[in-house]
């Protein structure tokens, strides 16, 4: 199956979620990890990758 990566959008993620996350990433996110999360558009998009190949 084809994805065209252009057209997934970045996620918008809440602190709470970035705890789920963590679980994927492996190693624990400290505060400043998570306030870059946040605010840093490609790896929202990257998560958004993850998920939509999971749904797939």
């Amino acid at each position: 199956m084809v994805i065209n990566y252009f057209k997934i959008k970045p996620l918008d993620i809440t602190e709470s979620e970035l705890d789920e996350y963590e679980k994927y990433i492996g190693i624990p996110l400290y505060n400043e990890d998570r306030e870059a999360i946040l605010k840093s558009t490609s790896f929202r998009k990257v998560l958004g990758y993850f998920k939509n190949i999971k749904t797939q």
